[in-house]
């Protein structure tokens, strides 16, 4: 075997290294997107779970963007790219659900993700010196593509439940209603055998009133969904943007890291420049 095909293998052989870790990372954020469509009561009553769920999450998303980030700059020609983007969508509907809605979301990730491909080996070629820079505000718009998935997730996953169980307001916010408005209307002077008598009253009288109202929402409770997917929507886009800044980090990391074991170099390129000047 040549000198030639040695190294050709070797580039090869770490190219699908590199798609390999796309792939892994798009099927551990299908995976966090089931979680989620199935976690719709932890954003409806607080709980030590939720914080973990969004740790998670950003463990996910950053492994996407991280890894993207190596795919779009290090994985030529830009082609190969594009397939390693595909095949991280399917890995992201294994790790998730495949169903038509679900095939929708990744079919707009992997658009997105051409545009992104497309986009930073366009800022790359035209730079003098590699940069990562250009990898970093591209992502921007792949982390919101990506939260809008997630929370896709959601809404399809709490949609599914409310057509086959109803909306119901969450035992916690019931109980805490409860046990303030018991506080207020019901004094502590009473003696034991009348407050025993006017709390029992009085939940009955609160236990109506919640299904009254339980009842009244049914005419609107195919909005709730989308008020809950909207609401954790934005502040998700927040904390990505406030975080952006740790893909970027670890990207210009690994990127030290490769050169230095001798996994990427810098090559130097002549190239002909085309300027309009007075004849």
């Amino acid at each position: 075997m040549s000198k030639d095909e040695n190294k050709n293998i070797s580039k090869w052989f770490k190219v699908s290294f590199f798609i390999i870790l796309l792939i892994g990372a798009g099927y551990f954020f299908g995976i966090i997107c089931k979680q989620i469509g199935q976690s719709y009561e932890l954003l409806l009553s607080p709980s030590k779970e939720l914080p973990i769920l969004l740790f998670w999450f950003l463990g996910a998303l950053f492994a996407v963007m991280i890894s993207s980030g190596l795919v779009a700059a290090l994985v030529k020609p830009i082609r190969v790219g594009i397939i390693a983007f595909a095949l991280s969508g399917l890995a992201m509907l294994l790790g998730w659900k495949v169903s038509i809605i679900n095939c929708v979301l990744v079919i707009v990730y992997f658009l997105i993700a051409i545009f992104y491909t497309i986009s930073i080996d366009k800022e790359l070629n035209q730079r003098i010196k590699f940069s990562v820079r250009p990898i970093s505000e591209g992502q921007a718009l792949l982390s919101m593509v990506l939260i809008l998935i997630a929370c896709g997730s959601l809404y399809f996953g709490y949609s599914a439940h409310i057509k086959e169980e109803g909306f119901s307001i969450p035992e916690f916010y019931i109980e805490k209603l409860q046990e303030q408005m018991e506080k207020r209307m019901i004094g502590e002077q009473l003696p034991a055998s009348q407050r025993r008598l006017a709390i029992a009253k009085f939940r009955e009288e609160f236990q109506n009133l919640i299904n009254d109202l339980t009842e009244r929402m049914k005419s609107y409770e195919k909005f709730i969904p989308i008020a809950i997917s909207l609401s954790l929507f934005m502040p998700l886009v927040t904390i990505t943007r406030l975080l952006s800044w740790v893909p970027t980090v670890i990207l210009s990391i690994i990127f030290s890291l490769l050169k230095a074991m001798g996994i990427t170099k810098i090559v130097s390129e002549t190239k002909e420049v085309q300027r309009l000047v007075i004849s």
